[in-house]
């Protein structure tokens, strides 16, 4: 796989020297996971369905981060919203929302509408030990890829 035409369609000369490393590598990734989200959605299924979940998984969960760690640094709101991919579950509402956050609990409600990651910011567990948003969204992607693995090994068992 070539990487030139992310660096063609995502940055131009004049920003390549003004634009520090970490927003360069967020682009980059967004335009990597909508390309790959394309291709994997030309993929016959199961293949289609479950890359699609995996994937917007990740998109989502990169926005969320991107706004976090944004909050008290110099990206305005509009380039942070550059960086988010136009794929997932917060697209396109839940992004503008993130767009908009100032602070944790805008984050909170920009995620309220996806039950999934509402949950990601309610703290505590049953046993009263907290975990970290992080935590939580390493635990979502093990899951997913649990599941990926079984639907591919049952799949195979049938066949």
């Amino acid at each position: 796989m070539k990487i030139a035409p992310y660096f063609k369609e995502c940055l131009s000369a004049a920003e390549l020297d003004e634009l520090n490393i970490e927003i360069i590598r967020n682009t980059l990734y967004k335009a990597y996971l909508e390309d790959f989200l394309s291709f994997c959605l030309s993929l016959p299924s199961p293949t289609d369905s479950v890359m699609k979940e995996i994937l917007e998984f990740e998109a989502d969960r990169r926005a969320i981060n991107i706004t976090i760690n944004s909050f008290g640094t110099d990206l305005t709101k509009s380039e942070r919203s550059k960086l988010y991919p136009t794929i997932g579950c917060l697209y396109p509402n839940g992004t503008m929302a993130l767009q908009e956050s100032e602070d944790i609990e805008a984050v909170k409600l920009a995620c309220d509408g996806i039950a999934e990651y509402s949950s990601f910011f309610e703290q505590s567990n049953q046993s009263g030990t907290t975990k970290s948003l992080e935590d939580q969204f390493f635990e979502r992607e093990a899951q997913l890829n649990k599941l990926a693995f079984l639907q591919q090994v049952c799949l195979n068992e049938t066949q």
